[in-house]
């Protein structure tokens, strides 16, 4: 990893941990989300299982319940976001909190049984490097339990601001087929695979703006560092977005994709 790869990386940490205290109040789809994936879950009874961006953990209780013999590492980037669990607590029993990056897993290949993640993996750029690790720590005949969100996330913010300027403002994310295709290349099939469209409403820009903040997914990946908005432009977001405006308030679109991988048993 370069530099200025470690560099974003040490960005989106340090986003999420300015979030640590305000995410759960504001996360309402993300932890939804988390929640529809847990009713997806197959039948499984992993011995050590990982939490990859596991946030405050506000979910953990609910996994530990389903699977109490299963020993769980609760990984995250940032953290401020695992002292905020251990505040909350969180991470009790058989559940370890460990501050790491899903890029560079601090576990030796194929011990893991089930690998879970929650609108975490979105933050990872190098597609390829991310599946090829999540595949190199699940154990033969190992589960990876997914949800994150896709191409068509944010849209009408991207297309407000690109009626403003021309600089990045809301970040790229790939196609639900990019992600089946690099998971299958590092070795996983696809058990089940579906997206689903999930359209919220705010009052006005600002509390988008706030709810973005609030859980840490403001950070937008740049080559450069941001500018300060100005009043003007600002103005001028919010002109864009009024456009827009439905009679159930500003929309904002999520693309959420779920899936259930498996990796082969040994034969």
């Amino acid at each position: 990893m370069s530099e200025q790869d470690r560099a974003g990386r040490r960005a989106v940490g340090e986003s999420f941990g300015r979030a640590a205290r305000s995410y759960d109040a504001h996360a309402t789809l993300q932890l939804a989300a988390a929640r529809t994936l847990l009713g997806m879950l197959p039948a499984v009874s992993p011995a050590l299982a990982l939490d990859i961006g596991v946030g405050t953990g506000p979910v953990t209780r609910a996994l530990c319940e389903r699977l109490p013999d299963t020993r769980w590492l609760a990984l995250d980037i940032a953290e401020p976001m695992l002292r905020e669990g251990v505040v909350r607590g969180r991470f009790v029993g058989q559940c370890r909190p460990v501050c790491a990056d899903a890029l560079q897993l601090p576990l030796a290949a194929a011990r893991v049984d089930l690998v879970w993640s929650s609108f975490a993996l979105q933050w990872c750029d190098d597609l390829p490097a991310l599946a090829t690790e999540i595949a190199r720590v699940m154990a033969p005949g190992g589960t990876l339990a997914l949800c994150l969100p896709v191409a068509g996330t944010l849209d009408e913010l991207r297309a407000s601001w690109a009626e403003v300027d021309d600089a990045p403002h809301v970040n790229h994310f790939y196609r639900s087929d990019d992600w089946d295709a690099a998971l299958g290349s590092a070795g996983l099939y696809a058990d089940i695979a579906h997206t689903q469209q999930i359209r919220e409403h705010y009052p006005d820009v600002r509390a988008i703006g706030t709810m973005l903040r609030a859980t840490g997914a403001h950070h937008v990946h740049r080559s450069a560092a941001p500018g300060l908005t100005s009043r003007r432009r600002y103005a001028a977001l919010q002109a864009a977005f009024e456009r827009r405006r439905t009679a159930a308030g500003l929309p904002l679109t999520w693309q959420v994709h779920y899936a259930i991988f498996r990796k082969p048993p040994t034969e």
